[in-house]
């Protein structure tokens, strides 16, 4: 066995200090160990900056209107955002969420039988996609959220 003379001993013991280091530092610097509390983001390719809770409150600022938006009808249908009604040829409607069961509830007000009398129904989300009828329209669900829903008239 070779005796190691003290000063090799001693540059390879500071050359991996001085690794060991440089990798602390590294990893103290990067995003992996978060210095300061962050609360994650819901998604949408938000960073770890982005407040999603206060951009909803204060919709505001980004230039559009706070939720809830009023129900309207758009180019390819209607959007009901919850208990908001919407009036659109004879119908009213008013999306009332989601049920346990996974099911969604619409409040139906037919205008042209008896304007006070609300049908309260409940619809099934994958029937509905296929599509389901209200009074004599068809209409298709395009899209639900515990928030809002989207229908497409088949019309």
């Amino acid at each position: 066995m070779e005796n190691h003379r003290p000063i090799e001993i001693a540059a390879i013991v500071g050359i991996l200090l001085v690794g060991a280091g440089l990798f602390v530092w590294a990893i103290l610097l990067s995003d992996a160990v978060p210095t300061e509390y962050r609360s994650a983001s819901p998604g949408y390719n938000w960073g770890w900056s982005f407040d999603y809770e206060t951009a909803m409150q204060n919709a505001g600022r980004l230039g559009e209107q706070p939720f809830p938006w009023p129900a309207r009808e758009i180019a390819n249908g209607l959007l009901l955002p919850l208990d908001q009604p919407l009036l659109s040829q004879g119908l009213k409607l008013t999306y009332r969420g989601m049920t346990d069961n996974g099911n969604f509830r619409l409040d139906i007000v037919i205008q042209g039988l008896d304007a006070g009398v609300t049908y309260a129904q409940d619809f099934d989300v994958a029937e509905a996609r296929l599509g389901f009828m209200i009074a004599d329209r068809r209409f298709t669900l395009e899209k639900i959220t515990p928030r809002y829903l989207r229908l497409h008239p088949a019309d």
